[in-house]
């Protein structure tokens, strides 16, 4: 169990109660969420733009950057920045809050700390964690991820005359939920590889990881961008869903819009827009 073990130093759990580890997660992740959109948000502008204009669909990165530049100068990098700003302390600290919680109340429990057979040393702990994680973000993230995408794609992000009555109907909050399964679907695979492979790490390579500079680097940098391969289809199915102001997508599941993306443009149209994602990724958590 992980109390024994001393080579998991660093990571993301210690051993303490659930309500310890979570309030430690909880103050960690609100300070990372403070900061993380400044220096990502460009390049997650450049990215949905990527993604969802029809104008940037055939341009590479440089051009992209160049065209939003010429057109806005550095605000059309920072549209849409507001609600990631407000959101992100907030649902990067329960995403972390969460896993530490789940992950230190398993680890109590004997059969959830156990490693499972053939994984390496994988335990369902770390695995429930990672859900958890997902859940409490995806649920948070959501209607903020539909307002940035919006307002980044230059469309209206509220419907009905924008008064108090109007912004908390039941019609506003499915707009503003409009996306939340392939936003749900994207996390799960997101934190569920980041966590996966900072538990690799910490076990494997713990002289790296543990390292004062390095170590936090490795985690938040390599893992994070790598646990982005694996998510990030679903990044950009959610992103052309959130966008779409012309009903092309209108009742189409996430698999099934999945499936158009795919026909249209292969594994590319998929990955769409990655090398700015990835970019951003690396620069905001690493």
């Amino acid at each position: 169990m992980l109390d024994d073990d001393k080579s998991l130093h660093g990571s993301l759990a210690g051993t303490g109660t659930a309500f310890e580890e979570g309030l430690r997660a909880l103050v960690g992740g609100a300070l990372f969420g403070l900061v993380s959109p400044f220096v990502g948000h460009p390049l997650d502008t450049v990215k949905t733009k990527m993604q969802t204009e029809a104008k940037y669909q055939k341009m590479k990165i440089i051009p992209v950057i160049a065209e939003i530049w010429k057109a806005d100068k550095i605000r059309g990098f920072y549209k849409g920045f507001v609600p990631p700003l407000v959101a992100s302390s907030a649902y990067r600290s329960i995403q972390f809050s969460a896993y530490a919680a789940t992950f230190s109340a398993c680890e109590h429990v004997p059969f959830l700390a156990e490693p499972i057979p053939f994984t390496g040393g994988l335990r369902i702990s770390v695995l429930l964690g990672a859900c958890a994680s997902a859940f409490a973000r995806a649920t948070i993230e959501s209607p903020f991820d539909f307002i940035k995408v919006r307002k980044q794609t230059g469309s209206p992000w509220y419907i009905g005359d924008g008064s108090l009555k109007s912004m908390i109907s039941p019609q506003m909050v499915r707009q503003l939920y409009n996306g939340y399964i392939p936003t749900l679907k994207r996390t799960l695979l997101l934190m569920g590889s980041f966590f996966i492979l900072v538990d690799y790490s910490v076990r494997y390579i713990p002289d790296v990881i543990n390292m004062p500079v390095y170590g936090p680097f490795f985690k938040g940098g390599i893992c994070a961008t790598a646990a982005w391969t694996f998510a990030f289809p679903f990044e950009t199915v959610k992103n052309v869903m959130q966008a779409d102001m012309t009903g092309k997508y209108s009742g189409k599941t996430s698999t099934q819009v999945m499936q158009l993306l795919y026909n249209n443009n292969g594994v590319r149209g998929l990955y769409r827009g990655f090398a700015p994602g990835a970019s951003r990724s690396f620069i905001a958590n690493g």
